[in-house]
């Protein structure tokens, strides 16, 4: 990669008001023209089928159901609130580059603002008259299990033996009028957290958003440092605190603006557990299947007039609007650097991998070991150990956005024998569609790992031979000379 890029532009993506606002984001949307209302669409099954074929293009449309069969013609359900061009921009290195320059006041988390009243408190039902079954839950897939009303939600815990409040998006299936189903996996934070209240004899109290600002979506699916709050790194993005009150059934912080948000405790799997799933899920299988997982007791709904319900599920990652996540591309090369890892020149993922099996990391060689330390880092850090397949460490002169450019270099560069590593025993979840059944049904979600270093071997990198390519510089002077008469050349 060419030292010498000017510094990027700020992205779209940091439409503070869009980002931090719900229903300024469905204003946004529409004033970028990349916005579809679409009325009458069957919840059972039609719905997703429109949402799939949407990620037949890279930049997916917003698309706000309204009037959806057999629903209340107030509720509404909003797809591909972060994939959309006018959100994401162009999804380049550039945009990575960015994403990492921004302000420093944009970084530093801003803690959330407790506030008395907000929009979701617009309506409040309790106790007996609590009925999930009101709210529009689509099926998705044509194997789900159910009815899936949390996909882009964001479920709220608090540690009971500290301040830290977190945020995570996992899956939330309705089981009856008044109950939910919530899949966690081992090890998530969210997990984490409902264990500690278990472990003292008691239920875990959990808020479910599932609808909200954008950016707490993103975050939500993202990995925090354990004690470090979603909503804080939520207020440094957007520049001012998240506004928060607190439910009044669990005294959780929720969002003050949410859409839709259902209250309650989550009791230890022993005295209520019920089949959840299966699910399609990120990586294109029903991996994780049917199996016991707790529920949720809802004590409280409180919902906005008009709510909108944020859909977003999983579609098999060789769409094309499976775009690459830009901050998790970001996240992981601040990891590297963090860790000390000098020379990275850039870190992509690999298009039909997801967010998360496939890593590539360019670096530019400064002493022996050197791509060693970037693959071992990159495939142990907090950014990179959740269900990472392959990470590929490759010279600075691959672009790496371009799956031909990796795979040359992995065909040319690496030796099988000598640079790779296999390494046992790392973090994979349920939903691994590789992850054997003896495995699975032994809560064993442990799998093996595989680093490539395709780089020139550095005891003999001079001698390495030479890459057969037309200068970069002659072949741009030789392009301007002859564009006007060749339009191939004309980019």
């Amino acid at each position: 990669m060419a030292d010498d890029i000017k510094p990027p532009k700020r992205p779209k993506a940091y439409d503070e008001a869009a980002m931090g606002d719900l229903r300024v984001f469905l204003q946004k949307a529409e004033q970028a023209g990349e916005f579809h209302v679409i009325q009458n669409a069957d919840p059972h099954l039609e719905i997703g089928t429109l949402f799939e074929l949407s990620h037949e293009n890279l930049y997916p449309p917003v698309m706000l159901f309204e009037n959806m069969k057999g629903c209340d013609p107030t509720h509404r359900i909003l797809c591909n609130v972060r994939v959309a061009h006018f959100v994401v921009g162009d999804l380049n290195l550039d945009a990575v580059k960015a994403y990492r320059s921004r302000p420093k006041e944009k970084k530093e988390p801003i803690p959330p603002r407790l506030v008395n009243t907000g929009p979701v408190f617009e309506n409040v039902i309790e106790g007996d008259d609590v009925d999930i079954s009101k709210f529009p839950a689509p099926k998705w897939h044509q194997k789900d299990g159910g009815a899936y009303i949390g996909t882009e939600c964001v479920v709220v815990t608090k540690d009971p033996d500290s301040d830290w409040v977190n945020l995570g998006t996992y899956r939330v299936i309705i089981h009856d009028n008044k109950t939910l189903g919530i899949f966690i996996e081992n090890g998530k934070h969210g997990d984490q957290i409902r264990r500690k209240y278990w472990a003292k004899g008691k239920p875990c109290p959990i808020a479910v958003s599932v609808g909200q600002a954008p950016i707490l979506g993103v975050v939500g699916s993202n990995t925090t440092k354990p004690g470090v709050s979603e909503y804080a790194e939520a207020g440094g993005r957007i520049g001012r605190p998240v506004d928060v009150v607190l439910g009044r059934h669990t005294g959780l912080p929720i969002p003050a603006d949410s859409e839709l948000v259902f209250e309650g405790f989550m009791p230890p799997p022993e005295e209520d557990a019920r089949p959840e799933g299966p699910f399609g899920e990120w990586p294109g299988y029903y991996a994780s299947d049917s199996r016991p997982e707790p529920v949720l007791h809802v004590k409280a709904i409180y919902h906005r007039h008009n709510p909108i319900i944020i859909g977003q599920p999983p579609t098999k990652p060789t769409y094309p609007g499976r775009q690459i996540k830009i901050p998790h591309v970001a996240q992981l090369w601040d990891s590297l650097e963090a860790a000390g890892v000098p020379g990275i020149k850039a870190v992509w993922k690999m298009p039909g991998a997801g967010s998360r099996f496939m890593d590539v990391i360019s670096i530019k060689q400064m002493h022996a070991g050197h791509a060693k330390m970037a693959g071992l880092v990159a495939a142990g850090c907090l950014a990179g150990g959740y269900m990472t397949r392959l990470v590929v460490v490759v010279d600075d002169d691959i672009d790496i956005t371009n799956p031909a450019e990796v795979m040359w270099a992995m065909s040319t560069r690496w030796d099988p024998k000598t640079q790779t590593d296999i390494i046992d025993g790392c973090w994979t979840g349920q939903i691994d569609p590789r992850l054997p059944p003896e495995k699975r049904d032994n809560g064993d979600t442990t799998t093996s790992r595989m680093i490539v270093y395709a780089v020139r071997p550095w005891h003999w990198i001079n001698e390495f031979p030479k890459v057969n390519e037309v200068e970069k510089d002659f072949a741009e002077e030789v392009r301007q000379k002859w564009a006007a008469e060749l339009d191939f050349l004309r980019k």
